[in-house]
């Protein structure tokens, strides 16, 4: 159980890493000489929400409740990550190729998903302790 926490961990912060290069590549281009196109930046970050499903999938639970995680490794979290890594690199200058931007609504869906489950796992965790 504790090898699966930390292999869950180690492929949550390789793919926050990836997602932060791969972000990087789309909105500054120039930075790989544009050897690096839209598609293979879709396949990219496509690949890292994958791995993050699979990371999501080996934390442990304990009647249907992931254990002993905190809140910098829920999916709130990762979320904020890379809506804060997208307005970083706009205020840095960037623009994406692939249009992934901080206005994007499909972002901000996954932001209310993202709080909503948080929230429902925060009421879930205050009810059990009653």
């Amino acid at each position: 159980m504790e090898k699966r926490l930390i292999l869950a961990r180690r492929l949550r912060i390789s793919v926050l890493i990836v997602i932060a290069i791969a972000l990087a590549m789309d909105y500054f281009p120039w930075i790989t000489g544009g050897l690096v196109g839209r598609n293979l930046i879709f396949v990219i970050l496509g690949f890292c929400f994958l791995l993050a499903v699979v990371a999501e999938l080996l934390i442990p639970r304990k009647e249907h409740r992931k254990v002993n995680v905190p809140l910098f490794e829920h999916d709130l979290f990762f979320i904020f990550y890379v809506v804060a890594v997208i307005g970083l690199y706009t205020i840095l200058g960037g623009y994406s190729q692939i249009g992934l931007h901080i206005t994007h609504p499909v972002l901000w869906v996954f932001v209310v998903y993202a709080f909503i489950k948080w929230n429902l796992d925060r009421k879930q965790a205050k009810k059990e302790q009653e």
